[in-house]
C-alpha cells in the first residue's frame, strides 16, 4: 500500500478571487457613493437663507445662489425641512398662492440658471452650445 504524503497547504489558508458580476459592483459603488452624498447633505449646516450651502457641486450651487432670497426660502422650507404648505405661510407670511407660484418660480429659476450655467460652461470650454 503507498503512503501519501500530506500536503503542507492547509486548505483554510489557500485563498481565492471572489469574483462579482459587474452589476453587483456597480451596485456596491452606486450605493456607497450615494450613501456618501447623503451624509454630506445631513452634515451641512445650511439655513433659510442658504440653501445653496447644501450642493457640492460649483454649477449646482451657483444655480441656486442666484435664484431670489425668498423663493430660495420657500424651497429650503419645502424640500429642506418638509415642512407643510400651511406651515410655510405661517412662517413667510403669505398666502398659499403665493407659497406654491414662489415654489413653482424657484424651481424654474433653478432649472434656467443650471442651463444658462452649463452653455457658459461649454463655451468657456470651446465646446459646441
Amino acid at each position: 500500500m503507498k503512503k501519501f504524503k500530506k500536503s503542507n497547504q492547509n486548505p483554510k489558508k489557500s485563498t481565492k478571487d471572489i469574483q462579482l458580476p459587474n452589476e453587483k459592483i456597480q451596485n456596491i459603488i452606486q450605493q456607497s457613493f450615494y450613501q456618501t452624498q447623503i451624509d454630506k447633505i445631513n452634515n451641512i449646516d445650511a439655513d433659510i437663507n442658504h440653501l445653496e450651502k447644501i450642493f457640492t457641486d460649483e454649477t449646482y450651487y451657483a444655480a441656486m445662489k442666484i435664484v431670489p432670497l425668498l423663493e430660495r426660502k420657500v424651497l429650503y422650507l419645502s424640500y429642506i425641512e418638509n415642512a407643510r404648505l400651511n406651515d410655510i405661510c405661517k412662517r413667510l407670511k403669505l398666502q398659499k398662492n403665493e407659497v406654491i407660484s414662489l415654489r413653482n418660480k424657484g424651481i424654474e429659476h433653478f432649472k434656467n440658471n443650471l442651463k444658462t450655467l452649463y452653455k457658459a460652461n461649454n463655451i468657456k470650454n470651446g465646446g459646441d452650445s
